[in-house]
């Protein structure tokens, strides 16, 4: 098994490591499937939207415990589509970037899934806090610490980089550590078991609750659109993403199987990360005043929390307004 292939797969083929590549870089030019073009154009156009969505929270809005989720989310898709993006473009260049220097695609191959697993962990929070908030909402608002989100955003990145070190240690870098193969599995299993068995349905769950309050609120026209944001950011990463993490585990003891898949799992990545900006804008904006209003304005919206304390004018004291989802 050839582990390091399966992981860098947009640079490597099933062949082995350093010699597969050096071999096709002397050989003709293969020719580039078109999923890669697809995916050189997509990652660009997402990264430019997860950017300008950063700066807009970072410097344009006021904070609460939603954006600061979005916040760190949108941080974890620009890595993602930085990397496959200059991934995908050494593939086109015949490896002309990355010859010679094998550890500048093992980094940016766990960076990437450093950033997928990092996305996969705050929708989960996401949802979770949001379900609470509805199911208890006298919690969300007297109770709920202060920096919670900032914790738990720390806390998931810290669990990501966790469970990607386990898997270059284990899986990518086996051979030249002397790792068995059943390190591998065993680091295979547990990542399965928390993505599939843990993370996975959580959101499901949480989400769906969420789902059912929308439906029964419809006729609300005061209904949060943030429940909204959330609900279809949700359904996307299980359409798009989760996918690629199912063959990426696969990668490692079937890639001769599975191997072909790759370059759809990288695209089907690509588009989650991409369209989370573009969600936030669809369900913000105005139907009637659709691309007339300002960013600011549609971002507002999409992610007003109205389970937030708010000032009354005049005598200081903050009344929390309770949404009626």
């Amino acid at each position: 098994m050839d582990a390091a292939n399966s992981t860098s797969s947009v640079a490597k083929g099933p062949a082995n490591s350093s010699a597969s590549r050096n071999t096709s870089a002397q050989g003709p030019h293969q020719e580039i499937p078109v999923v890669h073009w697809v995916i050189m154009s997509i990652a660009p156009l997402g990264f430019v939207e997860n950017g300008v969505l950063l700066w807009f929270l970072c410097f344009r809005m006021r904070r609460h415990p939603f954006t600061v989720y979005i916040t760190h989310l949108s941080i974890a898709d620009i890595s993602l589509l930085f990397c496959i993006f200059i991934l995908t473009v050494d593939y086109a260049l015949d490896y002309e970037l990355s010859s010679g220097y094998y550890y500048t695609i093992v980094t940016l191959s766990m960076t990437f899934l450093f950033g997928y697993n990092t996305g996969l962990y705050l929708l989960t929070a996401i949802s979770v806090e949001r379900c609470l908030s509805v199911l208890y909402p006298i919690w969300y608002r007297c109770h709920r610490p202060k920096h919670q989100s900032a914790f738990v955003c720390a806390l998931l990145w810290a669990l990501s980089c966790l469970v990607t070190i386990m898997e270059y240690a284990m899986c990518i870098d086996s051979e030249g550590q002397g790792h068995s193969q059943s390190g591998c599995r065993a680091v295979i299993i547990f990542i399965a078991i928390l993505s599939f068995l843990v993370f996975t349905p959580l959101m499901v769950v949480s989400s769906t609750i969420l789902v059912i309050k929308i439906r029964k609120n419809m006729w609300a026209s005061h209904t949060s659109k943030l429940y909204l944001v959330i609900a279809v950011t949700i359904i996307i990463f299980l359409i798009f993403a989760m996918p690629m993490r199912l063959l990426y585990l696969l990668y490692y003891e079937y890639w001769s199987t599975f191997g072909n898949l790759h370059h759809i799992s990288l695209l089907f990545s690509t588009i989650n990360s991409s369209a989370n900006p573009v969600i936030y804008f669809f369900v913000g904006s105005s139907r009637k005043n659709r691309f007339k209003e300002s960013l600011k304005v549609v971002l507002t919206r999409a992610f007003k929390d109205e389970m937030q304390p708010r000032r009354q004018g005049g005598n200081g004291h903050t009344t929390a307004i309770e949404t009626a989802v």
